[in-house]
């Protein structure tokens, strides 16, 4: 019975300190306000230019099976404002070439048991914007590649 009463205290207490650390945050003590917190992709950065991008994978396969998965996080800048809202318009199109182009990559140029190579990578993923874009003045930005092997290879 005494461990229902301590676990019975200690919600009542998170449910009175909630309210309460909640109100010490918004007027002034932590940072924030009324913005909503940023995703791992939008912090970045803080320039204006900059188009966050989900993260893209691959599989590498071998035959009938999959050998390995190639991970990629990455961002476009694009300066010009008429043709950043044409990229924020066709998001979906540009997501889509830069899947396509991270697969061909994956399935095509990569050979097992090499490191990835960031410099096909970007050119491929420049490449897919520009032409999804209609455009040159997008710069694909790699942040992060990673290489998954399966297991047992």
């Amino acid at each position: 019975m005494s461990v229902n009463r301590i676990l019975l205290g200690a919600i009542v207490a998170c449910l009175i300190a909630g309210p309460a650390l909640a109100t010490t945050a918004h007027e002034g003590g932590g940072s924030g306000g009324d913005q909503a917190p940023a995703s791992r992709q939008e912090r970045l950065t803080s320039a204006d230019s900059w188009l966050p991008v989900p993260t893209l994978t691959a599989c590498i396969l071998n035959r009938t099976t999959t050998d390995a998965t190639i991970i990629v996080d990455m961002g476009i800048d694009v300066p010009d404002a008429t043709l950043r809202r044409h990229a924020n318009a066709n998001g979906p199109r540009v997501r889509d070439a830069l899947r396509t182009a991270l697969t061909t990559y994956a399935n095509t140029y990569y050979r097992m048991h090499t490191p990835p190579d960031p410099a096909t990578i970007t050119r491929l993923l420049q490449q897919a914007v520009d032409q999804t874009l209609g455009a040159q003045g997008g710069r694909v930005l790699l942040v992060n590649i990673m290489f998954q092997r399966r297991q047992g290879l």
